[in-house]
């Protein structure tokens, strides 16, 4: 038997097998056994007729076609132990012709990471600020919900609450005709273009008011004027509360204006420094990735696409919409959706590979005690989101909850460990001095600096070695080869 293998740059192995024909023969015998088992031969009892009297009745052409398909089944198995192919995906077979028997397999193997220096990565974070504009919007939104409506006397002002009764339109067209009608005088959410025309009109003086639309409104009322008889019958003004103590007071337990500024600086600080922390951490880990070389195969991107639009059918469902709804309004159909979503997609499974090697390589490991917490955490959080603590920590004690935790605390050490490491931080656990982080960060910047004196480019290189990633990380039956047709 010739057997011939490549490995291609997404992660397939091609194994091409030439089968002896010794083996060949004995496939097409067993072939004619169970043929004559289904189809027995007159004459003989199911699976005992002679071979030639079974190619006789069925022909050749059939029994070959079964040969093939038990050599295809278990040529796969050896193949992939002789090659040492470690699987992700089940392979595929290909005959390439049948005298002599020629079987091509094509296999999706685990994904290649090679990280490059991710320890050489030096990044600062942005600085966070709140500036006292920041601070005072929020005061303000706060006074605009406290904020009350009281009858004036004096004419209409923008930003006023009116009544109205109105009458009128276009003629030949609909028309209005309301009582009692209120309207906000705001200048972006006018009920109708022809409100500003209320502005300096008095209470329960009658109103005629002529309104063209422009010819590039909407049909049918472009071009044409309007007319209505309007009286305005009361006029609201909003009152926002006094900006002192008794405010402050009022809306939280705050005894001072100050201390309730105070709490939204640190409230609003707190927000942005969180945020800042996950920008920053999404650009260190998109710069491990973008020198890492990382290799995967076709299907390991179609399994997140399939993700992404089982996530979408999750999200069209609890809008109440249908999948085909969903997709009419995003103007596409699902494979379009598909191709729109595999950037994004192939963004994160680059992400996740990286992660997952940096984690092996520096030897970061869970362990159960880490898991009990974070499972202890997560019952808390639902029991003060009205939830069941006891009932979350059954859900999350099954094997394989405790495995995708475990899997999650991972990547987290990983990133917290890159990002640690970008920032000069120590990642060893050692107790160090404030000296002994700058004085790695100056010696970071000096052997950068050598190096580019000397070679003209900067310093880079490999620190690990191209792993697979562990098979247990992507459980499924592999064992058995796709033949044409069964995919």
């Amino acid at each position: 038997m010739k057997v011939t293998t490549e490995r291609t740059p997404n992660c397939n192995a091609v194994v091409t097998v030439e089968v002896d024909d010794d083996q060949v023969q004995r496939a097409l015998k067993n072939a004619a056994v169970r043929v004559s088992r289904i189809r027995p031969i007159p004459g003989f009892r199911p699976g005992k007729a002679p071979y030639a009297r079974v190619e006789r009745a069925v022909g050749k052409d059939l029994l070959l076609d079964e040969a093939i398909d038990e050599l295809a089944q278990s040529l796969y198995k050896q193949v992939l132990k002789d090659a040492n192919i470690e699987p992700y995906d089940a392979g595929s077979v290909e005959v390439v012709q049948k005298q002599p028997v020629i079987l091509k397999f094509t296999v999706p193997t685990r994904p290649v990471v090679t990280l490059g220096d991710y320890r050489s990565i030096y990044i600062q974070p942005e600085p966070v600020e709140v500036s006292a504009a920041e601070v005072n919007q929020v005061i303000e939104r706060w006074r605009t919900e406290q904020a009350t409506l009281v009858p004036v006397t004096r004419p209409v002002q923008l930003g006023d609450r009116i009544t109205i009764n109105v009458k009128g339109g276009i003629e030949n067209q609909t028309q209005i005709d309301r009582e009692s009608m209120e309207v906000q005088m705001e200048p972006e959410k006018l009920l109708f273009p022809w409100l500003e025309q209320l502005v300096g009109a008095n209470a329960n003086t009658p109103l005629s008011i002529t309104y063209t639309y422009p010819a590039d409104a909407a049909a049918p009322v472009a071009g044409k004027t309007a007319t209505y008889a309007v009286t305005v019958t009361e006029i609201k003004e909003t009152q926002l509360p006094e900006l002192d103590d008794a405010f402050a007071q009022s809306i939280s337990a705050f005894e001072t204006l100050d201390q309730l500024k105070r709490r939204v600086r640190a409230n609003l600080l707190a927000e942005k420094q969180d945020a800042e922390n996950n920008r920053y951490a999404d650009q260190v880990v998109d710069a491990v990735v973008a020198q890492a070389q990382i290799e995967y195969p076709d299907s390991m991107i179609e399994d997140e696409l399939n993700v992404e639009v089982e996530q979408s059918k999750d999200l069209a469902k609890r809008l109440s919409l249908t999948w085909q709804k969903y997709l009419e309004l995003a103007k596409q159909d699902e494979s379009t959706y598909r191709e729109a979503s595999r950037p994004r997609a192939e963004k994160r499974l680059k992400r996740l590979l990286a992660l997952m090697q940096v984690a092996e390589a520096e030897k970061l490991a869970v362990t159960a005690k880490d898991v009990d917490v974070e499972i202890d955490l997560r019952a808390q959080q639902d029991a003060r989101a009205g939830g069941s603590a006891e009932q979350t920590r059954r859900a999350l004690a099954t094997s394989d909850s405790r495995r995708d935790i475990e899997f999650t605390l991972r990547l987290r050490k990983a990133i917290a460990f890159l990002v640690a490491s970008a920032k000069g931080e120590p990642t060893s656990g050692k107790i160090v001095t404030p000296d002994m982080v700058l004085a790695e960060r100056r010696a970071r910047a000096q052997a950068a600096a050598a190096a580019t004196a000397e070679t003209g480019v900067s310093p880079s290189g490999l620190i690990t070695d191209p792993s697979q990633v562990r098979a247990e990380d992507w459980p499924r039956g592999l064992d058995h080869p796709l033949l044409p047709g069964q995919e």
